[in-house]
């Protein structure tokens, strides 16, 4: 095979760099992380439940209905999954990363801020269930006729569903948004892949806009040519943006519809299989549309700096404390979720920081980490 992978570290995260023809190289990440591959899909909480729909006279219709969609239009992301599950001698991917195209309760998890006046910050909490701490890795694709591509990687996944980073300048974090009757259109996880090769600002928007999902994500944003950060929710088939102003220039998302009119996501009242990006809450632990409003109250309530905020700022806000009084996360009480890692770009200063629980915190220019080069520091 042509593909190759290498190994390295940065911030206490485990990072891969995968180069080489295509679905060559998703199929070397499925043999090189089979181990992690395996155990994440066994831990994940609404897998039997998955599994049993699918095997219901409606759940297989639907799910035959949503997967041609989903190849239909992307096709090459499908492809993709396709050759990390043959690498990893799984088959059950697909299900898996469509469970957030089903309309079944997906949980909360994950919180972004987006600023912009004279200088342009995207930050990010990665929340998933304590049995994934050391598991979340990054992932920088190298792939043969593409830009580089750096995120966040939940082994198992389409690398698209956690913060990203691209060879265009362009940096997201994602939050799952709940689309209680999803479209039938592709899967959220596919579009968001296919989103990373988006050429500019103006490009990931309208793909957004004319690429349907059938589940929902909120996508924060930020161009590092030209400073610009929007927040587009797409969900169940539409979308909506808000770009963040100088006079107004600090944009929050959590876990709940902010922007669009129509309610395409409802408050749950049944336990929620799953939270975050994997996870489960537990007994006793506030809905996830409360959870996430409640979240969403704390960075309402932040002060907008006068002055244009530093690293340390963003790092504070999504740090410093749990409910309450902050956003963080630490699988305490009656929350099944933690903050695995916390990730504040400098546009303007070309550089990235990550944290993760117990380490300090690490950074990196960011054209040297879209790039997988961890030597740069």
């Amino acid at each position: 095979m042509g593909a190759h992978v290498r190994e390295q570290e940065f911030a206490g995260l485990r990072w891969l760099v995968a180069s080489g023809e295509r679905e060559e190289v998703f199929e070397m990440l499925g043999q090189a992380a089979r181990s992690e591959i395996r155990t994440v899909h066994q831990e994940l909480p609404e897998a039997e439940a998955l599994h049993i729909w699918a095997r219901t006279e409606l759940g297989s219709a639907h799910l035959r209905r949503l997967v041609s969609e989903t190849r239909r239009s992307c096709p090459t992301q499908v492809r993709e999954l396709r050759a990390l599950a043959q690498g990893a001698g799984l088959e059950s991917l697909m299900l898996a990363n469509l469970r957030g195209d089903l309309g079944t309760d997906d949980g909360t998890g994950c919180t972004d801020l987006g600023w912009r006046r004279s200088r342009s910050y995207v930050a990010h909490n990665e929340d998933g269930a304590p049995a994934l701490e050391g598991r979340l890795m990054l992932l920088t694709l190298l792939i043969d006729g593409d830009v580089p591509v750096t995120t966040q990687w939940y082994p198992g996944f389409l690398p698209a569903n956690t913060y990203v980073a691209t060879g265009h300048g362009l940096v997201w974090g994602i939050n799952h948004i709940q689309a209680t009757r999803p479209a039938l259109a592709a899967g959220r996880h596919f579009v968001a892949r296919a989103l990373q090769q988006a050429p500019d600002l103006e490009a990931a928007v309208q793909l957004l806009r004319t690429v349907p999902s059938a589940g929902g994500f909120a996508y924060t944003i930020g161009a590092r040519e030209t400073g610009r950060v929007v927040v587009v929710e797409a969900v169940a088939g539409r979308s909506a943006l808000v770009e963040a102003q100088p006079a107004h220039p600090l944009q929050w998302h959590t876990n709940h519809l902010r922007h669009h009119p129509l309610p395409l996501d409802v408050p749950s009242t049944q336990p929620s299989s799953g939270a975050g990006s994997l996870g489960q809450r537990a007994a006793g632990s506030l809905g996830g549309y409360e959870e996430s409003q409640a979240r969403g109250k704390v960075l309402a309530g932040l002060d907008v700096p006068d002055r244009e905020p530093s690293v340390d700022w963003f790092l504070d806000a999504l740090t410093s404390a749990p409910l309450p009084r902050g956003v963080y996360r630490t699988a305490a009480g009656s929350d099944p979720l933690m903050t695995l890692c916390t990730t504040v770009t400098d546009l303007d200063a070309d550089s990235i920081t990550l944290r993760i629980p117990g380490r300090p915190s690490a950074t990196l220019p960011l054209s040297a980490y879209v790039r997988g080069n961890a030597d740069a520091r």
